[in-house]
């Protein structure tokens, strides 16, 4: 059955097709989403599809296009990002493409018929254009020149492409609609595993559908999109630039017509990743860069921030997790060693060192369960660690554990705050105490407790339900002090003259107490 578009259009929607030469043209504008369904051919001298930033056109192809309609997708591109500053710039894909695209093709390309072309409308450094894929030998991305015809400047579909316009707008893309499966291969490079890939087809992608199919050629610790964000977005998933999609966050989200994204390979050699036509869906939201929150039960964020950044960290609890390495739900850090501010965690158990921007744990572990915490911040910065979002029960406590200091902050009822003396990069110093009954026993224990100084001397009133030692350290760390107090004794003088004035950390322990406290000698 072949239908001229004005009927198609008649039978799909009804739309105003008053600005358009019907002899020569269909628009489908952004939000609008088509079927053309198997049958059915299309027969029209072009077809334009349109987007904004947040909203794109869609057609789903499962008829025929005749050979002569020239298709066009004019996708939205973010404006150019400026070093040293946070955003800009775009991970996007080839919606449409002819049989063979150069760069050099897609330089000459214009939505109004030759005034403005996507030369025009990219930032350039002379014949060096803001488009290029991902090359994860060097760790960067490649930028196109006109120069290099033929010199790996061929454009391919399921690739993902970094690319910016000068003031944020659309580039267009001419070629045909694929109704195959589309195949990119993803490789590692002396252990680094990132790829950019992207959606081959106009129209909105399951991401869990994507997931699925390519599963085993997805690296164990990374099962999982990285989107993307600009920097702007928020909400579960959303680490630093990126949205994370897996089996455990995002998992609703649909991936937009032409737009790319980041996967890590699985192993040392080269995979397959594969786009099939049965993940296609007729309609999503918008791409990535515009963050939307989902409701997650029993999840964690914890925000480390300084006067100029700051970096988030997510912990799950989830009956499909364990305390160890949980593919699809477990995520790592992407790019840790080019950021210089960030916050993450390490499994639990069977720790390899991998630094984890999402960490999903068992859901009974919320009831008491210690997790390593990174952090790489420079000397001299003010950080305050917090909690950002929360969906754990009111009765769940979190702890902050600081080695160096040894003091324990609950994070439920206040922040901690410290300078950073040294440059800090790794774990060690820092860990997260999560549970409901070890710790608040500790707590309450504690509550019979008052520790303080005065008069060159450390008091310790309350009873002591066992021999305790009593530790005292100076702002550096150094154990400078110690004493023990014997079981049932209620209050305690500890002579302290052998110390200078300052401020000084007191740890109080034994079996069933825990103290931590600063003081100040006068």
């Amino acid at each position: 059955m072949k239908y001229n578009f004005l009927i198609l259009f008649s039978i799909l929607y009804c739309l105003n097709l008053n600005a358009q030469d019907l002899s020569k043209t269909m628009t489908v504008a952004p939000g609008t989403s088509i079927s053309i369904a198997a049958g059915t051919t299309l027969s029209a001298a072009e077809l334009n599809l349109k987007s904004t930033s947040d909203s794109f056109s869609s057609v789903m192809l499962d008829g025929t296009i005749t050979p002569s309609t020239v298709v066009n997708y004019d996708r939205y591109v973010n404006v150019v990002g400026t070093s040293g500053v946070n955003g800009g710039n775009d991970l996007i894909s080839l919606p449409v493409k002819t049989s063979v695209a150069t760069f050099g093709d897609f330089l000459n390309y214009s939505a109004d018929y030759g005034s403005t072309t996507n030369s025009a409308t990219m930032p350039t450094n002379g014949s060096v254009y803001a488009f290029g894929p991902y090359d994860n030998g060097n760790r960067s991305y490649t930028n196109y020149a006109s120069a290099t015809v033929g010199n790996g400047d061929v454009l391919e579909r399921a690739v993902g492409y970094r690319a910016a316009t000068n003031l944020g707008g659309t580039l267009r893309f001419t070629g045909t609609i694929s109704k195959v499966t589309e195949t990119v291969s993803i490789t590692t490079a002396e252990e680094y595993k990132w790829n950019s890939v992207g959606n081959p087809y106009p129209t909105y992608l399951d991401s869990q559908a994507f997931l699925t199919e390519n599963a085993s050629s997805l690296d164990e610790e990374a099962g999982a999109i990285y989107a993307y964000n600009n920097g702007a977005g928020s909400g579960p998933g959303v680490i630093g630039n990126f949205t994370i999609i897996n089996d455990l966050v995002n998992t609703t989200w649909k991936i937009a017509p032409g737009q790319g994204f980041l996967v890590a390979n699985a192993g040392t050699t080269p995979n397959d990743i594969n786009f099939t036509t049965s993940m296609r869906v007729f309609s999503g939201e918008d791409d990535f860069i515009a963050g939307r929150d989902e409701n997650v039960n029993q999840m964690l964020r914890l925000k480390a921030e300084h006067s100029n950044a700051n970096f988030a960290t997510e912990i799950y609890f989830n009956n499909n997790s364990s305390i160890g390495l949980d593919p699809g739900y477990d995520a790592r850090l992407f790019g840790e060693s080019s950021l210089s501010f960030s916050l993450y965690s390490h499994l639990v158990e069977d720790n390899v060192g991998t630094s984890m921007a999402i960490q999903s744990l068992g859901t009974s572990d919320v009831n008491d369960v210690v997790i390593p915490l990174g952090l790489k911040v420079a000397q001299g910065q003010q950080v305050t660690l917090s909690i950002e979002n929360t969906t754990l029960p009111n009765d769940v406590e979190v702890y902050l554990e600081d080695n160096l200091t040894n003091t324990f902050t609950l994070l439920n009822e206040g922040n901690y705050t410290f300078v950073a003396n040294t440059t800090l990069a790794g774990t060690g110093r820092f860990y997260l105490r999560v549970g409901n009954s070890t710790l608040s026993q500790i707590d309450n224990a504690l509550n019979s407790l008052n520790l303080y100084a005065a008069n060159q001397k450390i008091f310790v009133k309350g009873q002591l339900l066992e021999t305790t030692q009593v530790d005292v350290y100076d702002t550096l760390g150094r154990l400078v002090m110690g004493s023990s107090l014997e079981t049932g004794s209620h209050t305690n003088e500890i002579d302290a003259t052998q110390l200078n004035a300052g401020i000084y950390v007191v740890k109080l322990t034994n079996g069933k107490q825990e103290l931590t406290k600063k003081v100040i000698l006068k």
